[in-house]
C-alpha cells in the first residue's frame, strides 16, 4: 500500500484514536510512513511553535524519549526545509522544538508547578544561549514563543471537553472546508447498507443463535427472534439467498424436528416452547420470503417429513385423492391395527415377557402428560400452517419453485429408515405443487416426468409407492389435458404406464382403469391425435384384457422373463398345452389347425400368426391384398399381423382383473355412445379394442379363471418398505409414538377376484351384453359417421389422410371387424349371451346399409364371418348345454341360408361361386351330423330345400347347351348332397332325375372336353350307407388335386362321442384349393383363375368326407363297398 495514501488517511480521519496514530507512525519500522505523514502538514510561513502546535494536534506524543526524538527530528527537518533554513543547523531547530515542549510542560503541568516555580522568559532565553550554531536565537522570537506557550497550552483537542474541543473541531472543519473536500455531496440513506450487511450477517446470525440457544429469559428469546426476522427481511430485500438459507438452517436446528427420534418427537416438541417458537418462525419466514429460498427448502422438507412420521400434520395433508375409494380419498399413514386375534394366549404372554420395561409401558399407551404435549405439538403445527407452502407455491419465483421440487425429489431416507409412506408423502406433495402451478407447468414438467418414470418404469415389483406414482400420473393428466401448451406432452407421458413391467402393471390395473375412465370422461374432447388415442386404447387393452403392451414401448432388458417370478400367458400355453385345453373344455379351430399343420409347415416369425389362426391365404392376388391392406401404419408397427380370416384378434391375452375389465368396457361405452367422441383418429382403434374385450370376456372370462388357478394373485402380501437392522430378523418394530408394529407390510387393497367370486359370472354376463350393444351401435351408425366425416373434410379441405365413405372402406374398416366380434360372442359358452349375439348378428347382416356391398365384399363376409362362425360352433363349446348348442347351430345354419339367399344375385357374379356353394353344402353336411337330437336333422334339409328351390327358380342350374339341360353346377351339387341327403333330389326334383347314369363309360368322360374340371355324377344308391358306420380306406377315396370328389365317400366316426367332432386329421393331408369351374356359370361372366380361400381344418377336421388329394377312382363300383 502507498505510504502517502496511508498517511493522508491517518491525517484526515478525525475519528481515529490519536494515541494509536502516534504509536504507529513513531514505530521504527514505519520511518518512511513518518516522513510521508509529516509531509501532509503545511508548515511554510509558520513560526516553529505554531508548526509544532499543528503537528502535535494530529496524534498523542508518546512518553518515551527515543520515540519523541524520532518524531521531533522528522518534524524539524521538514520545518527547517520548507521555511528556508532560518537557523544555522537542523540541530538548532531540534533543540528549540524540544525546549518548546519542555516550556509547555513547565508552564501547564500541575505536578511540576507544585515542586518548582514556573520558568520566566529570562530563564527561557538563558537556557537557549549559544544553541543556534554557537550563536543566540532572535530574542524577540523567543519572547513571542514564551508568551504564546504561556498563554495557550499545546493540548490534544480531541481529548478535551467543552470549549477547547469545540474550537478545535470548528477550526478543523474550516480547515477541511478550504480544501477540495469542502464540496458537499448528498448521500442517500442506506447507500452502504448492502455492503455492510454482506460483511456482518455471519457474525450477526451466529450471535443471535447463541443468545437464542443459551438464554432462559423469554424477553431475550423474543428479541433474538426479532433479530432473526429483521435479518430475514434485509436478506429478502437485497436478494441474499445464501443468507436466508443459512438463517433457515440455523432456525431448523432449534426446532428439534430433525434431531429427535420419531417416537419422542411429539412429547419433546410439544413440551419445548423454544422449539415451537423456532418452528413458527421458520414457517412464517418461508411463507413471507419463500421467493429467495434455495438450499433451505431441503431442511424445511426434512422437517415436514419428520412431522409426517410423527403424525403431527393436519389431516388434509395426509389424505390424498384416489380413484378406488368411495369417498375419493386415501390416507398416506397406516392406521395402527391390533395384533392378530388368531394368536394364541400363550404366545402373546411370551412376547409380553420378552419386552423391556419401556416397551411394556409403550404397549400400555401414552400417559396423560404425553397426550397433553402431543396436543400442544399438533396445535403448534396447525398454527404454522405447513399446507400453505403448497397452496402458495404458485406465487414463488420459478427458480425457487424448481429448488422446492428438487428438494422433494431428493428427500430419500437412507436404507435403514426407508419407508414407502415417506416417499409417497413427498411424491404427493410434489404432485400437489405441480397442480397448483399448472399455469406454468411446462417449465417443470420434464423434471416431474423423469421422476415418475424412475418410480414406474424401473420398478421391479408393485408396491404402495408405485401405486401412488401411477395414480399421480393419471391425476396430472386429468387436470392438465385442458391446457393446449402441455396436453401433448402429458399424453405422451402416459406411455410410461405401457413401459412398466407387465407383472407390475397388472397389479395396478384397477387404479389405471378407473383413472383412464375419469380422464376420458372429462377430457375426451381434448384428444385430437391418432398417436394419443393409440396410447389410450393400448392402455385400456393392457389393463382390462391382459394384452401385452406393444413391443415398441417396452424397454430393452437383458433380464429374462423368468426372473420376474411370474409366468406369461405364452409360457403357460407353450409348457402346458394339454392343461389349457382340458381346463376350458373345448378345442378351438385355431388349435385344430395348429396341430394339423405341425408336421407340414415350417412356422417362421412372419407366418406364425397366420398359421396359428387356422386359415390359409391361397393365391398371389389374395396374398398381395393382405400385404397391402389399408392398415394404420402405427397400429401395424405396434400390433402383430392380424389374420382377417379368424374371428379372434390374434392377441395373446394374459390375466386380467375383473373390475378393471368392467371399468374399461364402461369407458369404451362412454366413447362410443357419444358421437362427438368417435373421430377418424380413434374409430378403428375403438373397434379393435371392443374386439379385444370380447375375447377377454368370452365364456365368462375363462382364460382369466384358468390362469388364476396356476397364478394366485396374492395382493395382500405386497411389500411396502425395506427393512434394515434388527427389523430384518423379524419381530415387532416400533415406529411411531408408543405403537408396536407387528408387520412391515402396508395392508393394500386386494385386487384379486377371490372375494368377488359370487358376482363374477353376472359381471361378465353384463359386460358381454354391453359389448354386443356397442358393436351393434357402431355397426348401425358407421355409414352415417363416415359420411359426415367425408362431407366435413370436403368443406374444410383439410390435409392428411383422406376419408372415404364408400362401401369398400366401410366394410374393411368397420363392418367386417364388428361382425367378426359379434360372431365370436356367438361362440360363447353361456347360452343367453350366445343367443343374444346371434340375434344381433342376424340383425346386422340383414341391415339396409349392407345392401350397398358388392359381390367381393359378400364373399368376404362368408369367408371371414359366417364360415369361421359355423366352424367354431361345431366344437363342443358348452358340454353342459347340449340342447342350447343344438338350437345355436340350427340358428347359425338358418342364418347362413338367409344371407346366401338374400344376396344371391351379387354372389352369382363371382367366378368362385361354385366353390362358395360347395363350401355351404359342406357345412350342411357337417351340421346334419353335429347334433344328437332331431332338431338339426329337420332344420338343415329345410334350409337346403329353400336354397335349392330359389336357385332352381332363378335358373342357376339350367344350361341350354348341356345334354341334360342342366349346368355343371347341378351335377356337382347333387354329387355333394347325395352324401348326406340321398333322397332329397327325388323329393324336390322328381321330373329332373336322369335315369341310370351309371353305365356311362369312362371313355366318354375322357372324350368330354371339360372332363378334367367336370366330374361325373353317380346314381344315389338304393340303400345309402350311413356315414357313421361305413369305413373307407384313404387310398380308395383320393382324387386329383384341384377337383371335387366324383362320388360320396364316408369317414368312420365314433358314435360314442355325441356332439363332439374329431379334432385331428392325418398329418399328411394337404389343404384343399377349390378352383373355379372351367365354363362360365352365367352368360357374360368370363372365367377367372382366382381361387377361393378355404379353411382346411374346417373341411377336413370335422367333415365326414375327407378331402384328400390323389388319383381319381376308376369306377363308381370301387368307391362304395
Amino acid at each position: 500500500m502507498d505510504n502517502n495514501q496511508v498517511a493522508q488517511w491517518l491525517r484526515e480521519n478525525p475519528r481515529l484514536d490519536k494515541k494509536m496514530i502516534g504509536e504507529f507512525v513513531s514505530d521504527r519500522k514505519n520511518m518512511e510512513l513518518l516522513d510521508s505523514f509529516v509531509n501532509t502538514f503545511t508548515f511554510q510561513g509558520l513560526r516553529i511553535d505554531e508548526a509544532l502546535r499543528l503537528y502535535l494536534e494530529a496524534f498523542r506524543l508518546p512518553g518515551e524519549a527515543p520515540v519523541i526524538q524520532r518524531l521531533l527530528e522528522t518534524f524539524t527537518d521538514n520545518w527547517h526545509k520548507v521555511n528556508g533554513s532560518p537557523f544555522m543547523t537542523n540541530d538548532a531547530g531540534f533543540a528549540l522544538a524540544y525546549a518548546v515542549i519542555m516550556l509547555n510542560t513547565d508552564q501547564h503541568n500541575h505536578n511540576v508547578r507544585k515542586q518548582n516555580i514556573p520558568m520566566t522568559v529570562e530563564q527561557f532565553k538563558k537556557n537557549l544561549k549559544g544553541v543556534n550554531g554557537n550563536k543566540d536565537f532572535d530574542q524577540d522570537m523567543l519572547e513571542d514563543i514564551y508568551n504564546a506557550i504561556k498563554t495557550e497550552e499545546i493540548v490534544m483537542p480531541d481529548e478535551q471537553t467543552g470549549l477547547v474541543k469545540e474550537n478545535y473541531v470548528w477550526s478543523l472543519l474550516l480547515h477541511r472546508g478550504a480544501t477540495p473536500e469542502g464540496v458537499f455531496l448528498l448521500l442517500p440513506a442506506g447507500s452502504y447498507d448492502h455492503d455492510l450487511f454482506s460483511m456482518t450477517w455471519g457474525p450477526t446470525i451466529a450471535a443471535l443463535s447463541y443468545v437464542f440457544d443459551k438464554s432462559l429469559d423469554d424477553n431475550i428469546v423474543q428479541k433474538a427472534i426479532t433479530g432473526f426476522r429483521k435479518c430475514a427481511m434485509i436478506a429478502a430485500h437485497y436478494g441474499f439467498s445464501d443468507v436466508f438459507d443459512n438463517l433457515i438452517i440455523s432456525l431448523c436446528k432449534f426446532t428439534t424436528l430433525s434431531s429427535e427420534s420419531v417416537e419422542n418427537l411429539p412429547s419433546v416438541f410439544g413440551g419445548n416452547i423454544k422449539a415451537q417458537t423456532a418452528a413458527k418462525t421458520v414457517f412464517d419466514l418461508a411463507h413471507r420470503h419463500g421467493n429467495i429460498l434455495r438450499e433451505g427448502w431441503k431442511n424445511i422438507m426434512d422437517s415436514m417429513l419428520q412431522l409426517f412420521r410423527a403424525e403431527l400434520l393436519p389431516k388434509a395433508m395426509v389424505e390424498v385423492e384416489d380413484f378406488l375409494e368411495p369417498n375419493g380419498k386415501i390416507s398416506l399413514q397406516r392406521e395402527e391395527t391390533p395384533s392378530n386375534r388368531g394368536e394364541s394366549a400363550v404366545l402373546s404372554f411370551v412376547n409380553w415377557l420378552t419386552l423391556s420395561g419401556a416397551e411394556q409401558s409403550g404397549l400400555r399407551g401414552p400417559s396423560t402428560e404425553n397426550q397433553e404435549t402431543k396436543q400442544a405439538a399438533i396445535l403448534c403445527i396447525k398454527q404454522c400452517d405447513p399446507e400453505k407452502l403448497i397452496t402458495e407455491s404458485k406465487f414463488l419465483q420459478l427458480e425457487s419453485l424448481q429448488e422446492l421440487m428438487k428438494a422433494l425429489i431428493s428427500v430419500t431416507p437412507d436404507e435403514e429408515t426407508y419407508d414407502e409412506e415417506d416417499a409417497a408423502f413427498c411424491l404427493e406433495m410434489l404432485l400437489r405443487i405441480v397442480l397448483e402451478n399448472r399455469d406454468r407447468v411446462s417449465c417443470v414438467w420434464q423434471t416431474v416426468r423423469d421422476h415418475l418414470c424412475h418410480l414406474c418404469v424401473h420398478a421391479n415389483e408393485s408396491c404402495f409407492l408405485v401405486e401412488r406414482a401411477v395414480v399421480g400420473l393419471l391425476r396430472l393428466a386429468i387436470r392438465l389435458l385442458r391446457r393446449e401448451d402441455i396436453s401433448s406432452q402429458v399424453l405422451l407421458s402416459l406411455r410410461l404406464l405401457l413401459m412398466m413391467k407387465t407383472h407390475v402393471l397388472s397389479r395396478v390395473s384397477r387404479e389405471v382403469a378407473y383413472g383412464l375412465h375419469e380422464l376420458l370422461k372429462t377430457n375426451a374432447a381434448n384428444i385430437h391425435c391418432t398417436d394419443d388415442w393409440f396410447t389410450l386404447f393400448s392402455l385400456l387393452e393392457c389393463i382390462g384384457a391382459g394384452v401385452k403392451p406393444p413391443a415398441s414401448f417396452q424397454l430393452t432388458s437383458t433380464t429374462s422373463d423368468n426372473d420376474t417370478g411370474a409366468q406369461s400367458d405364452s409360457e403357460l400355453s407353450s409348457h402346458h398345452p394339454s392343461e389349457v385345453t382340458l381346463d376350458r373344455g373345448y378345442t378351438s379351430d385355431s388349435e385344430v389347425y395348429t396341430e394339423h399343420n405341425k408336421t407340414r409347415m415350417t412356422r417362421s416369425t412372419t407366418d406364425v400368426d397366420m398359421a396359428s389362426s387356422g386359415w390359409l391365404v391361397v393365391g398371389k392376388d389374395d396374398l398381395d391384398l393382405t400385404k397391402l391392406a389399408p392398415v394404420n401404419p402405427k397400429a401395424q408397427l405396434n400390433h402383430p399381423l392380424v389374420n382377417q380370416y379368424s374371428l379372434t384378434v390374434g392377441q395373446d391375452l394374459g390375466q386380467h382383473d375383473t373390475k378393471s375389465l368392467i371399468k374399461c368396457v364402461e369407458t369404451l361405452s362412454f366413447i362410443v355412445r357419444d358421437a362427438a367422441h368417435v373421430t377418424p383418429d380413434n374409430f378403428e382403434l375403438c373397434v379393435r379394442a371392443i374386439r379385444v374385450f370380447v375375447e377377454a370376456s368370452l365364456n365368462g372370462g375363462y382364460r382369466n379363471h384358468d390362469k388364476k388357478k396356476s397364478h394366485k394373485y396374492d395382493s395382500k402380501s405386497r411389500p411396502r418398505r425395506k427393512v434394515g437392522g434388527k427389523d430384518k430378523e423379524g419381530g415387532a418394530s416400533v415406529r411411531r409414538g408408543g405403537g408396536v408394529r407387528a408387520s412391515n407390510q402396508r395392508p393394500s387393497r386386494s385386487h384379486s377376484d377371490e372375494d368377488e367370486d359370487e358376482g363374477i359370472p353376472a359381471s361378465y354376463h353384463t359386460v358381454s351384453l354391453q359389448l354386443l350393444d356397442l358393436m351393434h351401435t357402431l355397426h348401425t351408425r358407421a355409414a352415417t359417421i363416415y359420411s359426415s366425416w367425408a362431407e366435413e373434410q370436403r368443406h374444410l379441405q383439410t390435409a392428411g389422410r383422406k376419408i372415404e365413405a364408400d362401401a369398400q372402406t366401410l366394410w374393411s374398416s368397420c363392418w367386417c371387424p364388428l361382425l367378426q366380434g359379434i360372431a365370436w360372442l356367438c361362440c360363447d359358452a353361456r347360452r343367453q349371451v350366445r343367443m343374444q349375439a346371434l340375434t344381433y348378428l342376424q340383425r346386422a347382416l340383414l341391415v339396409h346399409d349392407l345392401q350397398t356391398l358388392d359381390a367381393a365384399e359378400w364373399e368376404s363376409c362368408f369367408n371371414k364371418v359366417l364360415f369361421p362362425l359355423l366352424t367354431k360352433l361345431l366344437d363342443n363349446i358348452s358340454p353342459a348345454d347340449v340342447g342350447g348348442m343344438e338350437e345355436t347351430r340350427m340358428r347359425g345354419c338358418t342364418l347362413l341360408s338367409k344371407v346366401f339367399l338374400q344376396h344371391l344375385s351379387p354372389l352369382l357374379s363371382l367366378p368362385t361361386f361354385a366353390a362358395l356353394w360347395l363350401t355351404i353344402l359342406d357345412f350342411m353336411d357337417k351340421y346334419m351330423h353335429a347334433g344328437s337330437s332331431d332338431l338339426l336333422v329337420e332344420a338343415v334339409p329345410e334350409s337346403l330345400k329353400n336354397m335349392l328351390l330359389v336357385m332352381d327358380t332363378a335358373g342357376i342350374f339350367h344350361c341350354a347347351d348341356s345334354r341334360t339341360g342342366y349346368s355343371d353346377l347341378w351335377e356337382i351339387t347333387w354329387e355333394r348332397i347325395v352324401c348326406f341327403l340321398p333322397h332329397l333330389r327325388e323329393e324336390l326334383f322328381k321330373q329332373t332325375v336322369i335315369a341310370d347314369p351309371v353305365p356311362s363309360p369312362p371313355p366318354e368322360a375322357a372324350s368330354s372336353p371339360p372332363a378334367a374340371a367336370r366330374p361325373l355324377s353317380p346314381p344315389p344308391p338304393a340303400h345309402p350307407p350311413s356315414p357313421v358306420t361305413v369305413p373307407v380306406s384313404p387310398p380308395e377315396t383320393q382324387m386329383s388335386t384341384g377337383s371335387r370328389p366324383a362320388s360320396p365317400q364316408q369317414l368312420q366316426l365314433s358314435s360314442s362321442t355325441g356332439p363332439e367332432r374329431p379334432s385331428s386329421v392325418p398329418a399328411s393331408v394337404s389343404p384343399l384349393i377349390v378352383q373355379p369351374l372351367a365354363s362360365p356359370l352365367q352368360v357374360g361372366v368370363p372365367p377367372m383363375s382366382l381361387p377361393i380361400i378355404l379353411n382346411p381344418a374346417l373341411i377336413e377336421a370335422t367333415s365326414p368326407v375327407p378331402l384328400l388329394s390323389g388319383p381319381r377312382p376308376t369306377s363308381p363300383c370301387d368307391e362304395v363297398k
